[in-house]
């Protein structure tokens, strides 16, 4: 899922066109500073366009200081919202994320609308990324509110932002939520012959009837995402062509068609450079084409796709985790209050009073809402704890040591011998008998220097023996650990969250948190309630 979303975000949120911006005063731009400021912007936007993202970020870090001290804020805001694409494109999200915060807060002090709108559909595509999709759908609740405000109501920023919500939707699995601003933004589109927002839309109408099951329609759309990029000089179209790619190749594997499926994404692997290996969309190509060479039984390019991919993820967690710490700076929840508390600031006591009779009744239907909805979660978070803490007394119970029994078929495509891999295995076992996995230092390498091995032989193991990568091979053992722990040890249960994940090996509670919500469906501080409350009882 997260894949398409960044070639979308690429395309076509940052930056918006600017067609539609405000003239410069013409008085202006006899200013020396002003002419050279344009220039700034100008020659990054020409860098930007010819993919040389590096050298445009000076271009505009220069035009943002010149901006500052000519108080330009409609250049400062532009300049931002440049800068943070290029950030993105150079994969520095971290910086990204402060390039937009501090684009919005130009919007906010100026009640600019448009801006707003330009800043938050940025944040909306991104978000996801990070793993802050209900955070992407909370934002784009509020980015609709505005768009009937926006002077480009019905135009190409207009679908722009259409966009944005249905990547936000889409980012939580939420198809059907997704499918009536989808479809407006496929009319409006069409409409205006926007090959650039078509192209994008099309692609996520085959990804909605993918899900569905519905394959002609999906490759119909799919198919016309291709046509597009065939018939038409999309800018940046790097992305768009691996997102199609990728799309197609999905809908081939469905259907168990791995020859076509594998056709497709060696296209988007001949297009890669250095510097797009680290992303979401490529790991998942080289993820799907290994499984595609597994079920055709080509397990040694399999196994060169796997470990690809294991060495992808390892480098691409550590940068998602800068962008993680970036977003939690900027207090967003704090700051998205703000904006609207300064939206209702000058408006007459009669329009106050009518807002506060709305404010009213829209607040009291929203919180019969959410306790309707929390009420929901509640029940379903019980059933869940309830069916989890069965199972573990069920393993509890019939808990005992099972012999190494593996055949040599199990080992489908090592290339080393049986007794080797048994000694690797069984030293393994002591690893985990010992806790290793808890060590904040544990890693591919310093396991396999333990079990006397190299990182290759290792990675291959685990996916054949365990069945997994290696990073959710110690996920699992992680969360195996703390769930009995937990369950067992009542002073563990009095820790915080994230003295847990620190006790855990975890370098950050956010990561702990989303491994064990992926794992139970429930987050650890709701699991240690229930506990809690069992004990009481």
């Amino acid at each position: 899922m997260r894949m398409v979303l960044l070639g979308i975000f690429f395309l076509l949120i940052a930056p918006f066109s600017y067609s539609q911006q405000k003239p410069i005063n013409s008085e202006n731009l006899q200013d020396d500073k002003t002419i050279t400021l344009q220039q700034q912007i100008d020659i990054g936007s020409e860098l930007q366009k010819k993919e040389n993202y590096r050298r445009s970020i000076s271009y505009f870090i220069a035009a943002i200081e010149i901006a500052k001290e000519m108080q330009h804020d409609s250049l400062l805001f532009r300049s931002y919202i440049k800068l943070g694409k290029s950030y993105l494109y150079s994969w520095k999200n971290e910086k990204a994320i402060e390039a937009y915060y501090n684009a919005l807060t130009i919007a906010k002090k100026n009640k600019d609308v448009d801006q707003e709108l330009i800043a938050y559909s940025g944040l909306i595509a991104f978000l996801p990324f990070i793993n802050k999709e209900d955070k992407a759908v909370d934002f784009s609740v509020y980015a609709l509110s505005l768009v009937d405000k926006a002077s480009f109501k019905n135009k190409e920023n207009h679908v722009k932002v259409l966009t944005t919500i249905c990547d936000a939707f889409m980012a939580q699995g939420d198809y059907d939520s997704m499918l009536p601003h989808l479809e407006k933004g496929i009319a409006l589109a069409e409409k205006l012959n926007y090959q650039a927002g078509l192209l994008d839309l099309y692609i996520k109408k085959g990804k909605f009837f993918r899900h569905k099951k519905k394959w002609e329609q999906a490759f119909l759309y799919l198919h016309k995402a291709e046509t597009i990029l065939k018939e038409n000089h999309v800018a940046n179209s790097f992305f768009p062509k691996v997102n199609t790619n990728y799309s197609l190749a999905l809908c081939y594997y469905d259907l168990e068609k791995y020859d076509n499926a594998i056709e497709y994404l060696l296209n988007s692997i001949a297009l890669l450079k250095d510097e797009d290996l680290e992303k979401d969309n490529v790991i998942d190509t080289y993820s799907l084409l290994a499984k595609c060479y597994s079920k055709k039984g080509n397990y040694k390019e399999s196994n060169i796709a796997l470990n690809t991919v294991i060495k992808l993820k390892d480098s691409s967690r550590l940068t998602k985790d800068k962008a993680i710490n970036a977003f939690h700076e900027q207090d967003s929840e704090t700051f998205l209050l703000q904006i609207v508390a300064l939206q209702n600031q000058g408006k007459e006591d009669k329009q106050r009073m009518s807002y506060m009779l709305w404010g009213i009744i829209i607040a009291s239907f929203a919180f019969f809402l959410i306790l309707f909805l929390y009420i929901k979660k509640q029940k379903a978070n019980k059933a869940t704890f309830k069916a989890l803490i069965q199972k573990k007394s069920i393993l509890e119970e019939n808990e005992k040591t099972t012999a190494f029994k593996k055949s040599k078929n199990e080992i489908k495509y090592i290339a080393i011998d049986d007794t080797t891999v048994k000694e690797i295995i069984e030293r393994l076992k002591k690893l985990e008998d010992q806790e290793y996995f808890l060590n904040s230092n544990c890693s591919l390498s310093s396991i396999a220097k333990k079990v006397k091995t190299n990182v290759t032989y290792l990675s291959q193991i685990i996916n054949n023996y365990k069945g997994k990568t290696f990073n959710d091979y110690i996920n699992d053992l992680r969360i195996e650990y703390v769930l009995n722990r937990l369950k067992n040890d009542k002073k563990f249960r009095s820790f915080s969250v994230k003295a847990i994940a620190t006790e855990l090996g975890y370098k950050s509670d956010d990561s702990f948190v989303k491994h064990f919500k992926n794992k139970t469906g429930l987050n650890p501080s709701y699991y240690i309630k229930e506990l809690n409350k069992m004990e009481v009882l």
